[in-house]
């Protein structure tokens, strides 16, 4: 498929196919809801310590990227990336409140919070690979589906539309990486992106094997913290680098 419509279409074609994937996949998704934690040391009064203090990553990733989304040298897709390290910020706090007492009500405040940023980055990954703007017109709604999501997880159990939207954003960024149609500097900070975001996601499947492999220093969802913020932190240094390029004289 040529041109921008083309490859929305082909990236339409891409997540049609993650949604059935997601829908067949039945009640293998009930076990990545974990309330329970393998580093429950409290510290200075504050139960699981480190899983909410190292929420201040996300925080400090949220705050840097919409001071460069409100600088001088703003990204190209604005709107997406604003609502992406929103996402970040509302996650560092969602996710801290969840991890003070972990229960079914408390992780839905986690998950608003990374829904925003999962619908943010694939609107500004679809509009950046594309060309076409999208801007509060699509974007308002995507973010509706994506609360939606939370909210029937709650009320139904049914994790598979949650799923869907969380793994979005990794299909259309795998699919534009497989095709190259991002520009060079996001295209490296996209993989470095997916890379530690996988990582993300294994520390946080061998939480407690993580936390015995490091001696109880640091436990797997911790890490999955980290880890995940920096996939974050490496996508606001391509713009930043992005955005020095275009403004230095030809």
């Amino acid at each position: 498929m040529r041109g921008p419509h083309g490859r929305l279409a082909l990236h339409g074609l891409s997540l049609l196919a993650l949604l059935c994937g997601a829908l067949l996949s039945g009640s293998f998704l009930d076990s990545l809801t974990a309330l329970t934690f393998a580093d429950a040391r409290a510290v200075l009064g504050i139960p699981n310590f480190l899983n909410v203090a190292s929420n201040l990553a996300f925080l400090l990733v949220g705050a840097a990227g919409l001071a460069l989304c409100a600088g001088a040298r703003r990204p190209p897709a604005l709107a997406a990336w604003r609502l992406f390290y929103a996402g970040m910020v509302l996650t560092a706090f969602g996710s801290g409140w969840f991890h003070l007492a972990p229960s079914p009500d408390s992780i839905v405040w986690d998950r608003l919070g990374m829904i925003a940023a999962f619908v943010g980055l694939l609107m500004a990954v679809l509009q950046v690979s594309s060309g076409v703007t999208l801007g509060w017109s699509l974007l308002a709604p995507a973010l509706a589906l994506g609360v939606a999501s939370v909210l029937w997880w709650r009320y139904s159990g049914d994790l598979r539309p949650y799923a869907f939207v969380q793994l979005a954003p990794l299909t259309a960024t795998a699919v534009s990486l497989a095709l190259g149609w991002l520009p060079l500097g996001l295209r490296r900070a996209l993989t470095a992106s997916l890379v530690l975001y996988v990582l993300a996601k294994l520390a946080e499947t061998f939480d407690a094997a993580v936390y015995a492999l490091m001696a109880h220093a640091l436990s797997g969802h911790t890490l999955k913290h980290l880890l995940a913020a920096a996939a974050a932190a490496v996508i606001i240094a391509a713009q930043r680098r992005g955005a020095a390029a275009r403004a230095r004289p030809v």
